[in-house]
């Protein structure tokens, strides 16, 4: 039997200072409490970066630009698999308030590891180390 498949738009936000936001999820429901990079699920007829735009306008309230992919990857929970499909962004406007989620947080990539975050999640955070030491 297979498991229920979620497609998630992720983004990675980045600020002038090149820092990235990031999200803590509410403390109840799955991974509650662990920090994330902000996104959500994908819409039927919607494309990654439909998703991604609006995702980020509901959960954050702020006006952001998708650029390039940067990785995807497949992980399966107990319960479902995800496809996370992440993109760049750049921040463009709007006060990021934590409209459905605990708290938000402008981090550099150096202070990341302080943080806790989902397995799936931490094979973002490889990918961005790998692109910045290259």
């Amino acid at each position: 039997m297979s498991l229920p498949h979620k497609r998630i738009g992720v983004a990675v936000i980045r600020n002038t200072k090149g820092e990235i936001l990031i999200d803590k999820r509410l403390p109840k429901g799955l991974m509650a409490g662990l920090w994330e990079f902000p996104g959500g699920k994908i819409e039927e007829k919607e494309t990654v970066e439909e998703c991604i735009k609006r995702e980020i306008l509901e959960e954050l309230g702020i006006e952001i630009e998708v650029k390039e992919h940067l990785i995807t990857i497949f992980h399966d929970y107990s319960e479902f698999s995800v496809s996370l499909i992440v993109h760049y962004c750049s921040y463009i406007s709007g006060k990021p308030q934590p409209l459905e989620c605990e708290e938000i947080r402008w981090v550099t990539l150096a202070e990341i590891d302080n943080f806790t975050f989902p397995a799936a999640n931490t094979k973002i955070i490889e990918a961005l180390r790998r692109i910045e030491n290259s």
